[in-house]
């Protein structure tokens, strides 16, 4: 028998094996071998493939397009053929969880048959909040929520959950977690996926964060190294710029990098953005010939110099798509493969779309071409060497050679549990943020026959306000008369709804902003959610109803709307398609928007605080340099100050912090304004920060106790 002829049967039969689920000889020995002996073992191409990451796009190679939910026969033969580190899902590729856990068990069991039967990182970027892969898991309420709470043990939490169900369907690395310090309010890209614009707050809880995975199994990408809070352009769509010099990026952006790097973050996804002030070499972008600044992904001072040597990290660097436009349009591909070898980048993700036979033979050129430049010495082996047993030690320590296929039963049970939801519920609820409370309007009143009217921009809200009446009239928290009529106003006028606002309570108004442009009335995208909200507020007040502003998803819009008589902040808008129910699995559902109107509606004390400072606009809807509510603002309800008093005022000898409130009136508004008293008998005041004699404040909270109680007996 010829040995082409041997070669196909071979072939064959590795493909049979890796389709019925059997692992080959070489599985079996992988986990067994040494990392020097699996390195020993491999060609160059070979350790070149397990610099690359792919991802599973769209198959367009068919009659019909096909999303992956489970791999096709050509991307099969792929994964056998080549030594890839990992390839990455998308939400399009997850339909349920025993399709997630089948679709991994696949793709492993093809790079098992392979030639080095290494098995791969298979990742996600399950970051929880908007950003979330599994469309049936449980949706966490996002970074900025975390920060709002302020509790790192609750970042640590969601993660948990996140790391639980990503492990029980095969997912054994999450590309998360953002560590992006969100100090610039129109960044179009990162938002609400940060902390905080604090690097202590999102040091603290992306540490507790990455801690929660990793005890869950799951590997952790910290990202966009070295920061990509500060940008005012999107990387997928144009190549951002950061005009910082060192000094500034260690005083603020790399902060919660050296925090992670402590905490033992496994990996660090790089960030497409120049540092002119720091990355001095250019490179004519092939598109247009302009001379650009290399930018961080590509860069050997910012990888090499500063990660590895300044920071210390000696983990898995990986860059960021590829297929970004920050990359592939000024960049050649070939080119930009050496230029972050040589910056000491361990995998490249996603070099390019693998969507039909020709992508494959594109992939395929590049790795000859890749080899090539190693071969030649231009991108020297030690290097490769290095990266690659990198990977294969990571992959060791955390028991990705150690594979064992998912249990779907499990997977089942676990994925998008009622545990679990209601767990991430609860912890949304901790993070709601109370901004603006006129005349104590909230917690809302409603009596026995309550009615709402609940207006908001997008149909998969609606369920949201079904959902929290039906939970808190079985909690006997509102009548079961309350009411409300839900209005999803996209493409309608306000005044098409005077009579539903005239026979109603109260108004409540959700907006979903995400970028500044979406402030703007005239913005094409959404600035028809801000002018239906100015005119649904007039229309209010005319008709003397009270307007309470949900502010679903970016913070900062909170300053748009000043003439409404309460807001409430939640952090994230993912909405609620369907009404869970646990017989069979669901869609996930956004946590955020219940948790605001459990809040709104008397099922929870707000206790969240602003992670970051909300600025006042322009005539033209632009940021002004005016700090209107700073970071860590955010009022409670009266009531609950009240308790405060009642408590603190009980024993005030065996705590070092003692609580305590004052009533405050100006004009017609009462404002409960928290003070801490410390153990050193000094008061902390966030609005004056001045310190007051301990005796003298505590003859004030007692007034303005005293006053209290006199008002609520006389009514």
């Amino acid at each position: 028998m010829n040995k082409s002829r041997l070669t196909a049967i071979l072939s064959a039969a590795a493909t049979a094996l890796s389709m019925t689920g059997m692992t080959g000889y070489a599985a079996d020995t992988a986990s067994e071998k040494t990392v020097d002996q699996m390195l020993s073992e491999m060609t160059t191409k070979q350790k070149v493939e397990q610099m690359i990451a792919i991802t599973l796009r769209p198959w367009t190679g068919g009659e019909k397009q096909d999303n992956l939910t489970s791999l096709n026969p050509e991307l099969t033969k792929l994964i056998r053929e080549h030594n890839f580190s990992g390839v990455t899902l998308f939400a399009p590729n997850i339909e349920s969880a025993e399709q997630c856990a089948e679709l991994t068990d696949q793709i492993q069991q093809a790079a098992l048959s392979s030639e080095c039967g290494i098995p791969m990182l298979i990742c996600a970027d399950q970051e929880g909040g908007s950003i979330y892969r599994i469309a049936t898991g449980t949706l966490t309420c996002g970074n900025m929520a975390n920060g709002a709470a302020g509790d790192p043990a609750l970042a640590e939490e969601n993660a948990k959950i996140l790391g639980n169900e990503m492990k029980s369907v095969g997912i054994n690395t999450d590309l998360a977690p953002v560590l992006d310090v969100n100090n610039n309010p129109a960044n179009p890209v990162i938002n609400v996926r940060s902390f905080s614009s604090d690097p202590k707050i999102v040091s603290e809880m992306g540490a507790s964060y990455l801690k929660g995975l990793q005890s869950e199994g799951v590997i952790t990408t910290c990202k966009h190294f070295p920061g990509h809070g500060d940008t005012n352009t999107d990387s997928h769509t144009g190549l951002p710029l950061i005009n910082k010099n060192y000094d500034e990026l260690k005083n603020m952006e790399l902060y919660p990098y050296d925090a992670a790097i402590k905490a033992g973050t496994d990996m660090i996804m790089t960030a497409h953005i120049q540092f002119p002030k720091i990355e001095t070499e250019t490179y004519n972008s092939f598109s247009t010939g302009e001379e650009i600044n290399i930018p961080a992904t590509l860069s050997k001072t910012i990888i090499t110099d500063i990660l590895r040597n300044d920071l210390g990290f000696d983990g898995i660097v990986i860059t960021d798509s590829m297929l970004m436009d920050a990359i592939q349009v000024n960049f050649d591909r070939v080119d930009a493969a050496v230029l972050a070898m040589n910056a000491d980048v361990d995998i490249i993700l996603e070099p390019m779309a693998i969507q039909n036979n020709s992508d494959i033979e594109k992939m395929e050129k590049y790795i000859d071409d890749i080899v090539e430049k190693v071969e030649a010495g231009t991108i020297p082996e030690e290097t490769v060497d290095r990266s690659v047993t990198r990977i294969l030690k990571m992959k060791k320590e955390r028991g990705i050679l150690d594979y064992t296929a998912p249990d779907k039963e499990k997977a089942i049970k676990t994925i998008g549990s009622a545990e679990h939801r209601e767990r991430a519920l609860q912890i949304a609820e901790k993070a709601v943020t109370l901004i603006k409370n006129d005349d104590d309007i909230l917690p809302l009143e409603l009596g026995e026959n309550g009615k709402i009217s609940y207006f908001y921009p997008y149909a998969n809200v609606e369920n949201t306000m079904v959902f929290t009446l039906d939970r808190l009239k079985k909690e006997g928290i509102i009548a079961e008369g309350v009411t409300s009529e839900n209005v999803c106003f996209r493409g309608h006028n306000a005044s098409e709804y005077e009579d539903n606002i005239k026979n109603s309570d109260v108004v409540i108004l959700a907006l979903e902003m995400y970028s500044v442009p979406n402030l703007d009335p005239e913005d094409k995208t959404r600035g028809w959610q801000g002018k239906f909200a100015e005119e649904v507020i007039e229309l209010s007040h005319k008709n003397g109803k009270k307007v309470i502003y949900l502010s679903a998803n970016i913070p900062y819009d909170i300053a748009r709307f000043p003439d409404v008589d309460a807001i409430v902040a939640v952090y994230n808008a993912s909405g609620m398609s369907e009404i869970p129910v646990y017989d069979h699995e669901t869609l996930g559902y956004g946590v955020n928007y219940p948790a605001g109107l459990i809040t709104i509606l008397g099922g929870n004390s707000p206790t969240g605080k602003l992670p970051v400072d909300v600025y006042a606009f322009d005539d033209n809807y632009h940021y002004t340099d005016e700090i209107l509510y700073p970071i860590g603002y955010g009022l409670t309800y009266k009531s609950d100050q009240e308790e405060i008093v009642e408590t603190s005022t009980a024993d005030t000898t065996t705590t070092d912090a003692t609580a305590i409130t004052t009533t405050i009136t100006a004009s017609d508004t009462t404002t409960s304004v928290s003070t801490v008293i410390n153990s050193t008998g000094s008061a902390d005041s966030p609005d004056t920060g001045a310190d007051a004699p301990s005796t003298a404040v505590l003859l004030l909270a007692l007034a303005g106790f005293v006053a209290a109680r006199c008002k609520k007996n006389s009514t």
